[in-house]
């Protein structure tokens, strides 16, 4: 039987999964509103900065509620009940991983 999902290619962005065109959206958001507000600010001297940092954190804002990461997780079966559970997280010094074969 046919899958009835529709295929999409993602992309990998700083370790998140995302879809190209959740990208290009978010994109077009924050550069939209953080030029808008430098355009759009009066010629005083830190107006134009502080609006333009303005629109581009409300853009990110908006770009993180609207578009959730496509995460996937996999977990492997853990061989015994006496293990801790991993963090995922590498704590050898960069020495360690140097001198390994």
């Amino acid at each position: 039987m046919p899958d009835s999902t529709p295929s999409r290619s993602y992309l990998q962005v700083w370790d998140d999964t995302v879809t190209l065109r959740d990208l290009l959206l978010s994109l077009i958001i924050t550069t939209t509103l953080c030029l808008g507000g430098y355009i759009l600010a009066p010629e005083r001297p830190p107006l134009p900065l502080i609006l333009g940092l303005s629109g581009a954190l409300l853009g990110f804002v908006i770009s993180a509620v609207a578009f959730r990461p496509k995460r996937r997780v996999d977990e492997e079966p853990s061989s015994g009940l006496n293990e801790e559970p991993s963090s995922g997280v590498d704590t050898r010094s960069p020495v360690d991983t140097d001198q390994e074969a």
